[in-house]
């Protein structure tokens, strides 16, 4: 019998095969167009074996784009406590990298947004990097840099959804500006996501506990 460890990582790396070759395809023909067939085919795997995966393309959207802020997020956050940074600075420096990496292909992520949906749920990989921006929020929450009265896990909801909320309106502007000048679009989203990121941070503040926080939709 082959140990879980190595079935886990053949099913990884079959995912993020997956993953890699639906977001080629993506680029290539746009998410609506390619079909999780030609994602199979281009992966050498039968549909059923994709289909174990990533059930729909929504799924595959969300892996890629919601999975990067997670996976993005919580590396910065990972870094800072490990170097003793600034928790806001170590945020906003993966608010560049997201927003470098959107606004070249601003249509296609707002495609992939669009697929994903607000009510999506994280998938396993996901999961993971969520844990471990919980795992930097709570480090900062001991430091005391950040309010104790709400968890870690909500404080990493709230921080990821304030990234969201600012990629999707901000990528909803530059496809209703039209320009198609990179550089612009880069800095608009940025600036976009990094206001909507202020702002949440400003009201996790250690000085702001006894502050009603705001009621979460579930």
């Amino acid at each position: 019998m082959r140990e879980p460890s190595r079935v886990g990582e053949k099913k990884r790396r079959t995912r993020d095969r997956i993953l890699a070759n639906a977001i080629a395809l993506f680029r290539h023909h746009g998410i609506r167009k390619t079909r999780l067939a030609e994602i199979a085919f281009a992966s050498d795997l039968a549909p059923a074996t994709v289909f174990t995966h990533f059930q729909t393309k929504s799924d595959l959207a969300e892996a890629w784009v919601r999975g990067e802020v997670e996976s993005v997020l919580a590396e910065a956050i990972r870094d800072a406590v490990e170097r003793e940074r600034s928790f806001r600075s170590a945020v906003r420096a993966a608010c560049r990298l997201l927003a470098e990496s959107a606004g070249p292909e601003a249509a296609l992520r707002l495609e992939a947004w669009r697929f994903v949906g607000r009510a999506a749920a994280l998938d396993q990989v996901g999961k993971v990097a969520r844990a471990g921006l919980i795992a930097g929020v709570k480090s900062e929450q001991v430091r005391d840099h950040l309010r104790a009265d709400l968890s870690a896990a909500e404080l990493a909801a709230m921080l990821s959804d304030a990234i969201e909320g600012g990629m999707v309106g901000s990528l909803e502007a530059v496809e209703a500006a039209d320009t198609a000048d990179f550089e612009e679009d880069t800095r608009r989203i940025g600036k976009a996501i990094q206001t909507q990121v202020d702002l949440m941070l400003d009201g996790a503040r250690k000085r702001n506990e006894r502050v009603r926080p705001p009621v979460r939709n579930t």
